[in-house]
């Protein structure tokens, strides 16, 4: 970026964004259901089965957010039966390696 643009963008530009990021992903309900669809798409009743700790309200209104903020997608299969499977968009997608690091990071040994 050149100076002259780099003079026209606000100071924190970057931070409110950033903070709003983690503010959407950094909710313990949200950042369970994106690590779970980082396997692949799943129906409710297997989230829920893999997030045991994870309220069903909780789960709903998790995926409507991030449904909401473009990281996970709401596919409806017609039937029968009707299966409804969310995965995670493109968006969703690029934050898969952050997620994995992260995931990687807590099982050290020492980490807080």
């Amino acid at each position: 970026m050149s100076p002259t643009m780099l003079a026209a963008v606000p100071p924190d530009f970057g931070k409110k964004r950033f903070v709003e990021a983690l503010g959407t992903i950094g909710s313990h309900p949200n950042t369970a259901i994106l690590r779970a669809l980082v396997e692949g798409p799943r129906r409710f009743n297997e989230l829920t089965v893999e997030l045991a700790g994870v309220s069903e309200i909780a789960l709903s209104s998790g995926l409507r957010e991030l449904d909401a903020d473009g990281l996970v997608a709401r596919r409806v299969d017609s039937g029968p039966p009707l299966r409804v499977l969310y995965e995670l968009t493109p968006a969703g997608v690029e934050l898969g390696p952050a997620l994995k690091a992260l995931a990687t990071w807590c099982e050290r040994p020492g980490t807080p």
